[in-house]
């Protein structure tokens, strides 16, 4: 039987790559594991898994308020949006598919550069012929500034958009999607599994070859990301008020230490996600020290760039200048306790301290 100590989740503050397991997501998971059929064979192994998927997508499309058939089943948040755009690159061609420059790793790396623009500022000159599709976060993973997209989709009303809620489901944001036709989701971020994801469609006939997709699922996984998005609906206000009263505590500590910056800090943010960085100081160096000496985990950038020498590319592109561009990234979850945050800022402010000296 799989269990969680409670005090092992207090030295934890890295929730926007990935956050604990909820122990009534891990309870459901197991009730199903022993339903072991490809639910595409028809028998009654079979008849039994694809019975737990549909029940569990059921549950997620109430709680979003679509329907089942606009669900289809990935193997992460990244496969999501992988699969959506290479699903459009092949009907407009890359050239035709354009992003924010502070998108995801999973959009960045597959969109061509030319085509990336500023979310914060609309690029006149990129969109002079209105693109085919568009990709944009509801919240930076690195940062937790939000943005919207719904001015996109009334200049360019043909435009296919692509909208990410890895890190904004279950964080207070009413789930308003009427102007995207995909949205991604990933149940690793809402106390869930890792290796299954889910990405909506507004009209799932246009993409038979995600929304028909028969790759064997894994119903227990799947079983778990539907109690997790039913924990994260259910208990969305309580887990935001102690997420933003961290979140408060954490930046006064930080805003008390000298040469400290907050990035995104002027802009709308998600509570819970804090991209700090310390003048003269690597974030890398402070991460790798509090890890080592304290076992407290934070990452630099995203999870995804924790062990990069350069800048990400949306720290570059927020952050001009140099000396700020090495933040730490603190992410906090609903299993802290008010008094490891504030063990946490004690730490933070020694080790800064002392790096410095």
């Amino acid at each position: 039987m799989l269990s969680w100590e409670r005090n092992t989740m207090e030295n934890y503050f890295d929730a926007a790559a990935t956050t604990p397991l909820d122990s009534r997501v891990i309870a459901v998971m197991e009730k199903h594991m022993e339903k072991f059929g490809n639910n595409n064979s028809r028998h009654v192994r079979g008849f039994e898994a694809q019975k737990v998927i549909d029940e569990s997508l059921s549950t997620i499309a109430d709680l979003l308020g679509v329907t089942a058939a606009q669900l289809a089943v990935t193997y992460s948040g990244t496969d999501s949006n992988r699969r959506f755009l290479w699903a459009c690159s092949k009907r407009f061609g890359w050239e035709n598919i354009t992003c924010s420059r502070v998108e995801h790793s999973s959009i960045l790396d597959e969109v061509p550069e030319k085509n990336h623009f500023c979310p914060r500022a609309f690029c006149d000159e990129l969109f002079k012929n209105p693109p085919k599709v568009l990709a944009q976060m509801k919240a930076n993973a690195e940062t937790g500034e939000m943005f919207d997209s719904t001015n996109f989709k009334k200049r360019f009303p043909e435009t296919i958009i692509l909208e990410d809620w890895s890190q904004a489901i279950g964080k207070g944001l009413k789930f308003d999607i009427d102007h995207v036709d995909a949205v991604s989701f990933a149940p690793q971020k809402i106390y869930g599994p890792k290796m299954v994801g889910l990405l909506y469609l507004k009209n799932p006939e246009d993409f038979p070859e995600l929304s028909k997709d028969r790759h064997t699922k894994n119903c227990w996984l799947i079983a778990g990301m539907a109690e997790a998005f039913r924990i994260a609906f259910e208990e969305e206000k309580e887990t935001v008020e102690k997420l933003k009263r961290w979140t408060e505590q954490i930046e006064t500590c930080v805003k008390n230490i000298p040469d400290s910056k907050i990035h995104s800090s002027d802009f709308d943010r998600i509570p819970g996600t804090i991209s700090v960085a310390f003048k003269g100081l690597r974030g890398a160096e402070l991460m790798s020290v509090l890890s080592e000496k304290e076992g407290l985990c934070v990452s630099t950038g995203s999870a995804c760039t924790s062990d990069i020498l350069v800048p990400t590319k949306t720290i570059a592109y927020i952050e001009q200048d140099p000396e700020w561009q090495y933040p730490v990234r603190i992410s906090l979850h609903k299993f802290l306790t008010d008094k490891a945050v504030e063990n946490f800022c004690e730490t933070l402010k020694h080790y800064v301290e002392e790096l410095r000296g």
